[in-house]
């Protein structure tokens, strides 16, 4: 065994006894991810995610092996190694997920747009004007807040006319691409209500009143949570700095100090 370990080809042993690891690491994520983008949204697919995980382990498994042997010429191999995990971070856990991070802020920002969103409909609807009319004044005045919800009544008017669909209909196929469940809730009460020619008037403001107070609940535990973290770090912070006053004066640091003023 230790023969081994001695000889010239360690290194590379070592490196393809981290790339199986790694490998297998990699099909455990792919088998991880598909079974969370099953569930997640649907307009993200399976095999983009999986394929990207793939690409980012092979190229963080290259880019790292290329930069072992780098550190390990040079003689900074430590270096190397902390690079090398840095790299496989990069390419092979945070880039594969882009698309699920970046659907999940949407689907966060839609959330909280969608309150307003229903409100701006029940107002147009009590108006007696039409859904599209009401989605084309929806999306005259581009805003930066409400761009993302612009965008989705923009493809919604756009789907409308090449698929020849209700208005609100278009809105629903376009919604549930999205998966945003409270968005995709309210544009189904829409769309059964146009195809039924009743009102929903009484819906979409019982619907908004209820997500109004869903929303202020949770921001109101997210402002607690996060004012008992920001109270934990203030105690440990005063903690650590009362002691370190005091194991600085019971050092010797006072006399230091007067030696300095001296």
């Amino acid at each position: 065994m230790t023969d081994v370990l001695l000889t010239p080809a360690a290194p590379y042993i070592a490196l393809s006894i981290a790339a199986v690891m790694l490998a297998s690491l990699g099909a455990r994520r792919i088998a991880r991810i598909r079974a969370l983008v099953a569930g997640f949204r649907p307009a993200i697919d399976g095999a983009t995610v999986a394929r990207r995980t793939i690409i980012g382990h092979c190229a963080a498994l290259a880019l790292g092996g290329l930069l072992l042997l780098a550190g390990a010429a040079a003689g900074t191999l430590t270096a190397a190694a902390y690079a090398a995990v840095a790299c496989y971070i990069v390419c092979g856990l945070l880039w594969p997920r882009r698309p699920l991070a970046a659907a999940r802020r949407e689907q966060q920002l839609l959330r909280v747009l969608t309150p307003a969103f229903a409100a701006y409909v029940r107002i147009s609807l009590a108006g007696r004007e039409s859904a599209a009319a009401l989605l084309r004044r929806y999306v005259a005045h581009p805003v930066a807040r409400t761009a993302a919800i612009q965008s989705l009544a923009t493809e919604a008017l756009a789907l409308s006319q090449q698929q020849r669909l209700r208005p609100f209909a278009a809105l629903r196929v376009v919604a549930q691409a999205r998966g945003c469940r409270e968005l995709s809730d309210l544009t189904d009460a829409l769309a059964q209500a146009e195809a039924e020619g009743i009102d929903p008037t009484d819906a979409v403001a019982a619907f908004q009143t209820t997500l109004e107070a869903i929303l202020r609940d949770e921001f109101t535990r997210l402002l607690r949570r996060r004012t008992l973290y920001l109270l934990g770090v203030s105690a440990v912070g005063m903690v650590i700095g009362v002691l370190g006053n005091v194991l600085f004066v019971m050092t010797g640091g006072g006399s230091a100090l007067a030696v300095l003023g001296g």
